[in-house]
């Protein structure tokens, strides 16, 4: 019998992730209400609900740790807010921070925060103990993202670049051209950073070498958080007249919701399970190659038998 490598590459990946690999998860975006002090919370067809309203004042950030738990930052009251599955919400932390914006978990579930008004990006540990990551190169941060590398990744609002800080905190200007007061940040799936140009409603596309080139200039107002779904397409918060914008990868936009928003700030993800998605980017686990390997071994050794 002869076998074709596409074809025990299809069939293992099918028996290794089985039925739900070929599932479409109607991914569920979580964005910080400003103004009025809420977590709204949108399916895929941009049907709005309120998801949390308690502890929160001006949310900003927002990041899904690795258990489901969505995290908040405060900007009125210098807070960072817990916020559980069921929408109840503790607080996280109160120290060292001012007037925080973007937040990002690195692999370890260490939460890093933007802080606006200090100049700095904080770092807390599972338990909420802060400490200064970085404090150089930093000029009013705004949006955070991890590359699969683990960089850390700052839009310096004032300073209109893009600060690149290694796991040891070590940094250096990763982009410094086409950038007016950059806030939100996103990677694609090829590794692609994408910037939200808030100062003049665009959106830039740096690659992994940090060329950049413009991806988007319409239906943006004022535009401050990013995120990618699971099918590619990229979403935009509209602070300025309050709604939400969806890219297709080619940068086509489009009206994703304009009702039950005010002033909104960052954007998160999860999948319709509640799982948050992952970077973009990032490769496989080891343990998932190792499982891929183990079941296309026992998938040849079925078809040899026939």
């Amino acid at each position: 019998m002869k076998i074709s490598i596409s074809s025990l590459l299809t069939a293992g990946a099918a028996l290794l992730l089985g039925p739900a690999a070929s599932s479409v998860h109607a991914d569920i975006l979580y964005v910080a209400n400003g103004f009025d002090a809420t977590i709204e919370k949108f399916t895929g067809a941009g049907t709005g609900s309120v998801f949390a309203s308690s502890g929160l004042n001006i949310p900003v950030g927002l990041a899904f740790d690795h258990a489901g738990l969505l995290y908040a930052a405060n900007a009125n009251d210098n807070t960072i807010e817990k916020v559980t599955i069921a929408g109840g919400g503790s607080l996280f932390a109160d120290t060292g921070l001012s007037s925080p914006a973007g937040l990002a978990f690195d692999a370890a579930g260490n939460l890093y925060v933007a802080n606006r008004n200090g100049n700095t990006i904080e770092k807390f540990t599972l338990g909420g103990v802060g400490s200064v990551f970085a404090s150089s190169g930093i000029n009013r941060p705004g949006g955070l993202a991890f590359d699969s590398a683990g960089n850390l990744y700052v839009a310096n609002i004032v300073g209109n670049t893009i600060e690149k800080f290694t796991p040891d905190g070590i940094g250096s200007v990763f982009a410094g051209t086409g950038l007016v007061s950059p806030t939100g940040l996103a990677f694609d799936s090829a590794g692609n950073l994408y910037a939200a140009n808030s100062g003049n409603n665009t959106i830039e596309k740096f690659t992994i070498a940090g060329v950049g080139s413009l991806f988007a200039s319409t239906e943006m107002s004022n535009p401050i958080g990013l995120a990618f779904d699971s099918a590619g397409n990229l979403y935009a918060a509209n602070r300025a007249d309050s709604t939400l914008t969806r890219f297709t990868p080619d940068g086509v936009g489009s009206v994703f919701a304009n009702s039950g928003l005010s002033s909104p700030e960052y954007l998160a993800f999860t999948d319709d399970a509640g799982t948050p998605l992952k970077l973009a980017n990032q490769v496989p686990e080891p343990s998932t190659w190792t499982m891929l390997g183990l079941g296309l071994t026992a998938l040849l050794a079925t078809l040899r038998r026939k």
